[in-house]
């Protein structure tokens, strides 16, 4: 084997075991009872790393040190008994008790939360908002008056259109991948299927001079006073939920706490049971990156791609 063909075999070798690697950390997808007690660990003074909700080996060492400091058998593995002492639920029965579990913040408490970072939380230990708790029957009663307004419900159900309900599905099946955005976050803004362009060709750059990609504050800041394109029908949301907007559309997988944002979502599409496939899968409808066996409207579910990165 001549010193050309070995460096070859060798740089083969390399790419194919990165590729390997690679694959692994991508299966292990995005959690997020995984990400919540990433947070709670680090409050503890435990270190997971960056909060990614990914399962990996320095979450895992920091679970069994936990697990030593707290008596618990060290096993490294997010069980019932290690969430519990960590004060991680994974209810499946909320959805029929939603509640404002905070109040709707008023704008100064928005701008404060927006002056500690360009988004709720930036997935370090300790980033400001993680986990928050969610004025949950504000952001449902915001959920409902939107679908009313455009339709934007199931088939079958009060003031669907055809053309509403394909908006909302095209838009949590969006190649735009924001993988950055919760649950509640992609849901809640799916659901307006006019006034959400001039966010979306904002954020997106295909509004602006340049092809500018703006953070979405500047976004809703533009489409609110009028100066970005599409903003005649963002003027929809300035009037009848501009805290509601706010709050949940600058927020990201960290920033809210995952067992109230599902009950709210469920609660939305009608889910009475998360724990049956079957309903789950027939009446609330999948983002891209969701699971695709029926479980995602669980809390403790695993995302066919993880959600990652920092939004702006």
């Amino acid at each position: 084997m001549t010193l050309l063909t070995k460096y070859r075999f060798f740089l083969c070798l390399f790419f194919f075991i990165q590729t390997c690697f690679s694959s692994v950390s991508y299966a292990a997808g995005y959690n997020p009872v995984t990400q919540q007690a990433q947070t709670n660990l680090a409050a503890q003074g435990f270190n997971p790393g960056v909060l990614d909700g990914v399962l990996g080996n320095v979450t895992t060492t920091a679970i069994k040190s936990f697990q030593t400091k707290t008596s618990l058998p060290v096993t490294g593995i997010l069980d019932e008994a290690t969430l519990q002492k960590l004060n991680i639920g994974i209810a499946v029965d909320k959805a029929n008790a939603i509640q404002d579990w905070k109040t709707l913040p008023n704008q100064t408490d928005i701008d404060a939360l927006m002056a500690s970072g360009s988004a709720y939380s930036d997935y370090q230990p300790h980033a400001a908002a993680a986990n928050l708790d969610i004025p949950g029957s504000a952001i449902l009663a915001a959920m409902n008056k939107s679908a009313d307004t455009y339709g934007s419900r199931g088939r079958g159900q009060a003031k669907h259109t055809d053309q509403g309900y394909k908006y909302m599905s095209e838009c949590l099946k969006t190649g735009y991948a924001p993988t950055h955005w919760s649950d509640l976050t992609l849901h809640y803004y799916c659901q307006m299927s006019l006034p959400r362009a001039c966010y979306t060709y904002a954020t997106s750059g295909k509004s602006t001079p340049g092809g500018i990609k703006l953070p979405r504050v500047q976004s809703y800041s533009g489409c609110a006073n009028g100066s970005l394109n599409k903003a005649a029908d963002f003027a929809w949301v300035v009037k009848n939920q501009p805290l509601e907007f706010q709050f949940v559309m600058f927020g990201q997988t960290h920033a809210f706490n995952h067992e109230q944002e599902q009950a709210v979502l469920n609660a939305f599409y009608g889910v009475s049971n998360p724990a049956d496939k079957r309903e789950c899968a027939l009446k609330r409808p999948r983002r891209t990156e969701d699971p695709t066996d029926g479980t995602h409207c669980l809390v403790n579910k695993t995302m066919s791609k993880s959600l990652v990165g920092r939004g702006n």
